[in-house]
């Protein structure tokens, strides 16, 4: 991991050190860096208590991976929410916490627990998706979500992170990734919290620098190099063997019939 700490507590106070140094710099008044955005200008992390993270889980009747409560502990949201400007319509600006906030945000956190579910559903009762190793798809729809309906039942449990990131919480497997799920399309995040943590903040993390091009006349931020082999890069052959969830992610929507296998 070359400056970045091999131990995972290390490693968090080490995230809360390299972004809260970022969002420190004033990007009015910084001149040829790397500028945090405005909304994030000053920010601070917010831990929660061992207390605390029990009575979450208590409340929403989930259990967060040993990983995900350091985390929390340590990090778990910052002092202020994100406010980006949407170009939907006449537009409007939307505000919406960095990281969940879990003594806060109980809307968002309860349709975030209900979010997988309803999506994938809605994609095999609108969009006829289907797994094939599923079994043999049923032309009646109750039968198709009566099996769907077994499998989910069955499959490891999600904990929501942040946004549509859900980390695996199941605490008897091994490796416990994070994905990012939209409906049926799953992405691979990272193998694990740490690989995740970096590959969702980098931009945040103080790493990287600005360099002028002569041959464009533009500047481009560009990763410190001691920090270039750092980031988890995607290689489907790595991807943890998570039951039910892996299928998704290797799921080829270029062509349905190649799916026969998994």
């Amino acid at each position: 991991m070359g400056p970045v700490p091999e131990n995972y507590t290390d490693f968090l106070y080490w995230l809360k050190n390299q972004t809260e140094n970022y969002w420190s710099q004033n990007p009015a008044t910084t001149a040829n860096e790397d500028k945090c955005p405005q909304w994030a200008y000053g920010a601070r992390w917010i831990g929660m208590t061992d207390e605390q993270i029990d009575q979450v889980q208590e409340k929403y009747s989930i259990i967060f991976t040993p990983e995900h409560r350091e985390f929390l502990k340590i990090l778990h949201t910052i002092d202020r929410k994100v406010k980006v400007y949407e170009q939907y319509g006449e537009g409007e600006y939307c505000e919406y916490s960095f990281f969940r906030n879990w003594l806060e945000d109980d809307e968002d956190i309860r349709s975030r627990l209900n979010f997988v579910y309803e999506t994938i559903s809605a994609d095999i009762l609108n969009h006829a998706f289907w797994i094939n190793s599923w079994g043999k798809k049923s032309d009646d729809v109750a039968e198709r979500m009566k099996t769907f309906d077994e499998l989910y039942e069955k499959a490891p449990k999600l904990v929501p992170v942040m946004g549509h990131r859900y980390q695996v919480a199941d605490l008897s497997l091994d490796e416990r990734p994070v994905f990012s799920i939209l409906g049926a399309d799953v992405v691979f995040y990272g193998s694990d919290f740490r690989y995740y943590l970096l590959s969702e903040i980098r931009e945040h993390l103080n790493i990287y620098h600005l360099e002028y091009n002569e041959e464009d006349q533009t500047w481009h931020s560009t990763l410190n190099k001691e920090y270039s082999d750092i980031f988890e890069y995607y290689d489907k052959t790595k991807i943890p063997d998570t039951p039910f969830w892996k299928k998704f992610v290797l799921f080829d929507w270029t062509d349905h019939t190649r799916n026969v296998n998994l």
